[in-house]
């Protein structure tokens, strides 16, 4: 089939453009090289919750329906990328894949979030009906690991042949690595600070370090911001540990830059934005292995791996890559290698695209 217009793309977000969510982050990197190297695509976003409150969501759904609509009676989508998380996230894109359907526009689920896995099986019998419908009918489902290909094969039989494995990918790094004036070790953490990205466990970790003078740390995010700074100074670190809230991407990469070692000990996970982001870095990872993050993090090769909740296990990976710094070098060069070959963004899109097409027919 040959078509004499551009191949049209609505990607289904939460948010929107720029916003904190890693849906919403990828997204932002897909539309940007999509529009920079894939002249024959156009790539709009169709945002179903909105970044306001929740009561307004409603609101912000019925209106990326609408929009739906009026793309179809336009011609204006020939395709529609469903990104899809656990609980509202999953309702409201089972309902939206219905829609699309009925309008007849092919739709491919793409499946996010670290609690899919305790969410689906959870579910109510109509809630799970769904869910199971909306990836059934799809044209592709797209999964960041093989523990979710897992997941989506026992509770959709017989779609095997739709499930495609394709890990998420960052920018490559825009600017190089720089070393500590000082000489001592830089621990980052990124994300939203809470039990489940395990940042309890990580500041009484720290704690187990305060014998050493030759690290210092950055926990940045969202979250239980006053609580972790509250801990660090009854642990006696608040010295040497930054706890600066939430920071922008330009910020983000300034810590990037200026680390050495990136902690994330989450209790749960897909696949997170943030290790792909150190990987490009080049920094030493230290994570647990949940999700996907052990198709990623290899221990002893490019990373560090501890048991979940595990507070010994974290202080000792993380005091032995303090003290051994050709180990940390190592490992970071070999994450570094893995995000150029992997993980790249400009890749990432290749074979998008190439899933994109398929599953239109084209």
């Amino acid at each position: 089939m040959t078509k004499t217009r551009p191949f049209r793309i609505l990607i289904a977000t939460p948010f929107g453009e720029h916003q904190r969510g890693g849906i919403d982050r990828l997204t932002d990197l897909i539309v940007e090289d999509v529009r920079a190297s894939h002249g024959d695509l156009m790539i709009s976003r169709l945002v179903t919750r909105g970044p306001g409150t929740l009561l307004a969501s409603p609101v912000m759904f019925a209106q990326a329906l609408s929009a739906l609509w009026t793309a179809k009676c336009r011609g204006h989508v020939d395709l529609l990328h469903i990104n899809v998380a656990a609980g509202g996230s999953a309702v409201r894109k089972a309902i939206l894949a219905r829609f699309a359907q009925a309008l007849g526009i092919p739709y491919i689920v793409h499946l996010h979030g670290s609690r899919f896995q305790q969410f689906w099986p959870s579910a109510g019998p109509r809630t799970r009906r769904w869910v199971d419908r909306m990836f059934a009918e799809s044209s592709a489902v797209i999964v960041l690991g093989n523990v979710w290909s897992e997941l989506v094969r026992g509770h959709v039989p017989g779609i095997e042949d739709k499930i495609i494995v394709l890990p998420n990918a960052t920018a490559p790094a825009c600017i190089g690595h720089e070393p500590a004036l000082d000489g001592r070790a830089r621990i980052s953490f990124l994300g939203e600070l809470g039990q489940r990205k395990g940042t309890p466990q990580l500041i009484e970790a720290l704690g187990l370090l305060a014998d050493r003078q030759d690290w210092t740390a950055t926990i940045a995010g969202n979250g239980q911001i006053e609580e972790t700074k509250a801990r660090a100074e009854q642990l006696g670190i608040i010295d040497r540990v930054k706890v600066p809230g939430w920071l922008d991407a330009a910020a983000t990469n300034d810590v990037l830059r200026s680390s050495d070692i990136f902690v994330l000990p989450s209790f749960a996970e897909n696949l997170p934005m943030s290790i792909l982001e150190a990987f490009a870095f080049g920094l030493a990872v230290v994570a647990t292995p949940v999700g996907a993050v052990s198709d990623v993090v290899r221990d002893g090769s490019n990373g560090l791996l501890v048991p979940t909740g595990n507070v010994d296990a974290l202080s000792s990976a993380l005091r032995r890559l303090i003290a051994d710094r050709s180990l940390r070098t190592a490992l970071g060069a070999a994450a570094k290698v893995d995000h150029a070959t992997k993980y790249e963004i400009g890749t990432y899109t290749t074979r998008l695209t190439e899933i994109w097409k398929k599953a239109a027919g084209l």
